[in-house]
């Protein structure tokens, strides 16, 4: 199939040679070298109309209009957590318009939204907040550095396998309860950087954290 760019030289060679009065399309094909099938059919074509200019009712109508397209982008303000098939569903619903998803998903990709799963983050009540809040004020002027600061984590069994769209996918988090664990890292860090870390699986009581101080915070600090 002959590129746009060929077929408009091919368009202005032949509206050439009809504005002289040349109609042969054998002498345009020896001089232009354009397939016959081409000349006949813009010769004609400049017969019936006078010129080469498609005409709008023969051009493909949009497959998405502007209420459409607007209607998509409410969509996903309104629940970024949408699916292509629902999105589809309410096109069809409330604006009477069959949409393949494979076309809503170019539109979204065109304006620049990603579908990605959003990274996970603890749920802190407003009391948690606060609390932070007035540690940090209480230490605005202190000297960090012999100051350890250690803390753990369990690392959860469940995925986060619900997809959002965004056009800031490393903006996108998505708040998750901390007591499914399967794994706990317990670590310590400072301003000099990371002194230790250890993995267990058993419940963390008094007796262990205190195992924990002395087997791994303790020989930590004492090599730094």
């Amino acid at each position: 199939m002959p590129s746009i760019s060929n077929l408009k030289s091919h368009h202005i060679s032949i509206l050439s040679f009809w504005n002289r009065g040349i109609r042969s399309a054998s002498l345009i094909h020896r001089e232009t070298n354009i397939p016959l099938s081409t000349i006949y059919y813009n010769i004609d074509k400049l017969k019936q109309t006078g010129s080469l200019k498609h005409r709008d009712e023969n051009r493909r109508p949009r497959v998405l209009g502007g209420k459409e397209k607007k209607a998509i982008g409410q969509y996903i303000r309104y629940n970024n957590e949408i699916t292509l098939n629902e999105i589809k569903e309410n096109l069809s619903k409330m604006h009477h318009k069959s949409v393949s998803t494979s076309t809503i998903s170019r539109h979204l990709h065109k304006y620049g939204y990603k579908n990605v799963v959003p990274q996970s983050t603890h749920m802190l009540t407003s009391d948690e907040k606060q609390r932070r809040v007035q540690w940090a004020k209480k230490r605005i002027n202190d000297d960090f550095n012999n100051t350890i600061f250690t803390d753990e984590f369990s690392f959860q069994l469940f995925r986060n396998t619900v997809r959002r769209w965004t056009k800031n996918p490393n903006q996108e988090f998505k708040c998750s309860p901390k007591n499914r664990q399967k794994v706990h890292v317990w670590g310590a860090i400072s301003v000099k950087g990371v002194f230790t870390c250890h993995t267990f699986r058993c419940n963390l009581n008094g007796s262990y954290y205190v195992s924990i101080l002395e087997d791994y915070l303790l020989p930590a600090a004492t090599r730094e």
